[in-house]
């Protein structure tokens, strides 16, 4: 009987600890996701600013800044 409540016991920790790990997981993810996309958006905001007086550039070069942006929000739902 004690062997039954001693491996009931351990069962229940360990399904506990595995819930954690994944919502840890989750978190630290989210948390990644959010840092790329703030150093995405200071890239952005830069290139702007070094192409603001010619708008053609500023299209051309800060494209792909936008492109990368969007990706993160779809990958991100």
């Amino acid at each position: 009987m004690a062997v039954r409540l001693l491996l009931v016991s351990m069962m229940l920790v360990s399904l506990a600890s595995c819930q954690y790990y994944a919502d840890y997981r989750l978190k630290q993810t989210q948390s990644d996701i959010q840092e790329e996309r703030a150093e995405l958006m200071k890239a952005y905001r830069l290139c702007l600013q070094k192409y603001e007086q010619d708008p053609q550039k500023s299209r051309e070069f800060c494209a792909p800044y936008t492109q990368s942006l969007r990706e993160i929000e779809k990958s991100g739902r």
